[in-house]
């Protein structure tokens, strides 16, 4: 039966207890009343909350209320697992709010049996088994007549007229929100949140796999899932235009985001890719060992120390021409783009602007994002330390701005065709094969303007992807002229030169030796390894 302001201030159950390390878990069951009136999901509050407080993926109601809920309707033999419940305070004020004790049989206690007391003014909310929830209170809706079943689903022998008994395990952290432990913490509720989130990613990875881009948002321990996250909870790049809230890491064509989370954390991977075992495919699991990796490769970075990372994300997609460019046309055609995970609801002149727009551009898409940001980043790793400072990003500012408007970046140009478009109508982007490697190298040698190694580019581009490519040495020359970037003027002594050159050219090699095999190698780590990427869709 629903609480409500004449209940008890407490409910109580009888549960099993027991401990899974710091985390305590009661099992125990619900009227199906129950559990489809009190339980939440937190996608019911999360609107409100801050950006690093939401920690559950957007529910696919179809597949609750159509596959899910014909395995309930339909009859015979059927049975849910356990759905998995949290404790949530309204605030951090709100700490005491659930309690058990031993349950005694004849003066004796009843090993494992407890009588566990809930407060009624906090929330429960499932961290798992959400779409079963979803099907139940649907199955609940048709029992009391709110939704009656359709005609249809009559003539499939439909029936809602049995009940359920709800199995449900609810988990507390420690004593946190324990009746007579407030003075445990000041801050329950955000640990709450914290401890939930490491929870569900783990409940999701050893069940079924949760997609990559909830993955980022979960995960606290890998530095290529924290870094984008840090970006959007700390407002560095402006989370309106940073599509997080889909299970797919592509954009379609006329969506009015920028870019995805995915990409971002792709970013922070080829800008950390010197640094494996150190940052990428290590696992920080204490809250120092995060605030140190946060400290070393997010707030500065080892070979961009004057910069850093936070520093060139932000710039990368706040302050580039076309990216600000982006924004302006969304403005222009009035699209408001809601508070994720709420979609933005556009109609067709906007769509059609938007999507005339992203086919304009290899820029708008995010493959040629990933491609521009890898040039920027191999850059800025291969010229000398005592160039690697703020003014640099300038510099290259005005490069890229020079390029955009010769239209460089434009998908209809024939240098892209056959390397990075289909020369067809639609001009496809073509997203398998080594084109997406040539076309770095090619931006950073003009960032350089280098003509190192420029014969044997468009050799190996020629053999390996098509001779119908236009480059020549004639034309990357003219390129290179145009659209270098220049390198700002720095005083430094003779040894500090020295020493600066000598480190940086070994660095460089091994940065070198690394680029060229990179399109060979795969990643291993699951939330760094995904093929789609850099996939686009109609």
């Amino acid at each position: 039966m629903e609480l409500d302001n004449q209940s008890p201030e407490t409910i109580q159950y009888k549960a099993i207890s027991g401990k899974f390390g710091d985390v305590r878990y009661f099992i125990t069951t619900l009227d199906q009343s129950d559990a489809v009136e009190n339980i939440q999901f937190a996608d019911d509050i999360q609107n409100s909350w801050s950006f690093s407080e939401r920690v559950q993926r957007k529910l696919d109601e179809n597949r609750a209320n159509t596959e899910i809920f014909s395995y309930l309707a339909q009859g015979g033999i059927r049975f849910f697992n356990s759905i998995v419940i949290v404790l949530l305070p309204n605030s951090n004020d709100q700490r005491e709010f659930w309690d058990f004790s031993e349950v005694r049989s004849k003066g004796k206690i009843v090993e494992k049996w407890v009588n566990l007391e809930l407060y009624k003014n906090v929330a429960r909310i499932v961290i798992d088994g959400q779409h079963r929830l979803l099907s139940l209170k649907r199955y609940w809706n048709a029992h009391t007549g709110k939704e009656p079943l359709s005609s249809q689903q009559m003539n499939d022998n439909f029936n809602c007229s049995e009940t359920f008994d709800i199995p449900v395990v609810y988990l507390v952290f420690g004593d946190l929100g324990r009746v007579g432990h407030a003075g445990l913490s000041e801050t329950v509720r955000d640990e709450i949140i914290k401890s939930t989130r490491n929870i569900f990613t783990v409940i999701n990875k050893t069940a079924k796999s949760i997609d990559k881009q909830t993955q980022l948002l979960l995960d606290d321990s890998k530095i290529s899932a924290l870094i984008p996250r840090k970006l959007l909870e700390e407002r560095i790049l402006e989370e309106r235009f940073i599509r997080w809230s889909s299970t797919s890491t592509s954009l379609t064509q006329s969506e009015p985001y920028l870019t995805t989370l995915d990409l971002v954390s792709q970013c922070t991977i080829e800008l950390l890719k010197d640094y494996p075992k150190q940052a990428l495919k290590k696992s920080f699991n204490s809250p120092t060992e995060r605030n140190i990796a946060l400290e070393t490769y997010y707030e500065s970075h080892p070979k961009l120390p004057e910069i850093g990372t936070k520093e060139l994300l932000k710039w990368f997609f706040t302050e580039l021409q076309p990216f600000k460019d982006w924004v302006s046309q969304i403005n222009h055609v009035n699209i408001n783009i809601p508070i994720q995970p709420e979609q933005p609801k556009l109609n067709a002149n906007q769509k059609a602007s938007i999507k005339a727009t992203r086919d304009a551009s290899i820029l708008y898409t995010i493959f040629g994002q990933k491609i521009l940001f890898s040039a920027v980043s191999r850059f800025l790793l291969r010229i000398r330390a005592e160039h690697r400072i703020p003014e640099i990003l300038d510099n290259i500012s005005l490069s890229i701005t020079k390029m955009d408007e010769a239209d460089f970046f434009r998908r209809n140009k024939s240098h892209w065709h056959h390397v990075l478009v289909q020369p067809n109508v639609k001009l496809n982007m073509i997203t398998k094969g080594p084109g997406s490697e040539r076309c770095i190298e090619l931006i950073k040698m003009i960032f350089l303007n280098s003509s190192d190694g420029v014969r044997e580019l468009i050799k190996r581009t020629k053999e390996d992807i098509s001779n119908e490519v236009d480059w020549n040495e004639t034309l990357i020359s003219n390129w290179r002229r145009e659209f270098y970037v220049e390198l700002p003027k720095v005083n430094l002594i003779d040894e500090q030169i020295k020493e600066s050159s000598e480190s940086d050219d070994s660095f460089a090699e091994v940065r070198d030796l690394l680029d060229s095999s990179e399109e060979d190698e795969e990643e291993s780590d699951e939330i760094e390894d995904d093929d789609d990427i850099f996939k686009e869709t109609e």
